[in-house]
């Protein structure tokens, strides 16, 4: 007994592996520009994850800029505030204060 695809026309056996050769052609071209084309799987990925990235630095600049708000507020208002700023950053004092500078002995 022959097998089945030898009974048939040598035209439809060409055919149909035409078919099926250009069907697998078409079949991977396609499934590489899904996954590794503009619109890919793979750049849809590198996209969330930059995005995901930007609102993480964007959340964190606006916890900073909340901070500094409450620093520029504090140094319109506050006087304390000030006068600490003042004795720790500039070596200021009140009149009638002393300054003392330590110096380490090193030995």
């Amino acid at each position: 007994m022959k097998p089945n695809y030898l009974n048939k026309n040598s035209k439809s056996n060409t055919q149909r592996l035409f078919y099926i050769f250009w069907s697998l052609i078409f079949a991977t071209a396609f499934i590489l520009m899904f996954v590794t084309g503009d619109y890919g799987l793979y750049q849809i990925y590198v996209l969330n994850k930059q995005t995901k990235n930007i609102e993480y630095n964007i959340h964190g600049l606006k916890m900073h800029q909340d901070s500094l708000l409450v620093k520029k507020k504090m140094l319109e208002e506050d006087i304390k505030y000030i006068e600490k700023l003042a004795r720790e950053r500039y070596r200021m004092a009140k009149k009638g204060e002393k300054v003392f500078k330590v110096i380490e002995n090193n030995k």
